[in-house]
């Protein structure tokens, strides 16, 4: 389920944390396309920028669960 699911998860985040594909382009140091594929769930991050995001975010991980725990 979370395989499936994650790029919806990681669009929500994204969505709630940034205010364009442009501003997760430039935090995460990818592409626009990249960035504009996550913020439309077409695709999730890779693990690396899953890892920036929660030591980058003190609120990612209760961010995930919740949203984990609203799927269940």
């Amino acid at each position: 389920m979370l395989k499936i699911s994650a790029p919806d998860l990681w669009s929500a985040y994204f969505h709630a944390r940034f205010h364009s594909p442009r501003e997760v382009a430039l935090f995460c140091d990818v592409s626009f396309q990249t960035a504009l594929n996550w913020w439309g769930a077409v695709t999730a991050p890779a693990s690396h920028t899953a890892l920036l995001m929660i030591l980058t975010d003190p609120g990612a991980a209760a961010f995930f669960q919740d949203q984990l725990a609203r799927a269940a």
